[in-house]
């Protein structure tokens, strides 16, 4: 029984030297890797491997606020909070706002909230970059005139009230989840600031979209009544968008390159935007 014992004690042994020796093993050819890595080539966040230095590598994160910049020469401006003037046009830009069926007061707008991304440094020695994100977004058209944006059994049309009522909100909201595909150029002025410039097409998922109004009745009770929902919106939208910023600020503007509602359900218009956006 002894002997059996001591049997076991040796293999016992013998398994845990050998263990000892594997991770030590590791961790000395971890240590020699990492060695080549200087604060200067570590472009990306993630795993690194000794190779040519140009390749690019891009970095997820949920925000900016868990991205660390100091091993970085040029940072992406992707995750932002965002707001603006949103109107509806036809392609050629003469009537903002105006056009028949889609009459909005100037006070239309739009929020949304980019937080989800991936960025890559694509050159290391120039501010080359490229973004895409995941985030939300939410349009409020403000019908003028005393109009109604009315979904019927064919399209999508505004019309006024057959009695006196008088809407003191008349709107059309949407809310999309959006999708920014951007390329930049960023420009270090002074140290630490920079000038920049984005270009590419923010995609959006339609998630709701539904048109209210709200008046008083003869008794003088506020009400609010829905219109509709759906509304024969486009389940997907394309916008050419540009962004010229300093620093963490920037302005910015969208082009509608798919019509807001679908084809011979609305009026024909597209989504136009313009506005401000923070970069965190």
């Amino acid at each position: 029984m002894l002997i059996i014992l001591t049997k076991k004690n040796k293999k016992m042994k013998k398994t845990s030297i050998l263990l000892i020796f594997i991770a030590f093993t590791i961790h000395a050819i971890c240590q020699n890797d990492t060695i080549h890595l200087t604060a200067e080539d570590k472009l990306f966040k993630g795993s690194y491997e000794v190779g040519d230095a140009s390749s690019v590598a891009p970095v997820f994160c949920f925000s900016n606020f868990t991205a660390s910049k100091g091993e970085r020469h040029f940072q992406a401006h992707g995750s932002g909070l965002f707001a603006g003037f949103s109107n509806l046009s036809t392609r050629s830009l003469k009537e903002i706002g105006a056009v028949k069926d889609a009459v909005l007061k100037p006070s239309s707008y739009e929020i949304g909230l980019t937080i989800f991304g991936m960025d890559a440094q694509l050159s290391k020695k120039y501010g080359w970059l490229f973004f895409a994100g995941l985030g939300v977004r939410v349009q409020q058209y403000n019908a003028d005139l005393n109009y109604a944006f009315i979904k019927g059994s064919l399209c999508t049309q505004q019309e006024r009230p057959q009695d006196k009522t008088f809407y003191s909100k008349s709107r059309l909201v949407q809310w999309y989840m959006h999708i920014p595909i951007m390329f930049e150029y960023q420009k270090k002025i002074v140290k630490k600031s920079h000038f920049f410039v984005q270009t590419g097409v923010e995609l959006g998922l339609k998630l709701s979209s539904k048109s209210s109004v709200v008046y008083r009745d003869d008794n003088d009770k506020k009400i609010k009544s829905k219109m509709g929902r759906g509304m024969n919106v486009n389940p997907l939208t394309a916008d050419a968008k540009v962004e010229i910023g300093f620093n963490s600020f920037a302005l910015y503007a969208r082009y509608g390159l798919i019509e807001l509602f679908r084809k011979n359900r609305g009026p024909e218009v597209i989504p136009v935007a313009a506005g401000v956006i923070w970069h965190f």
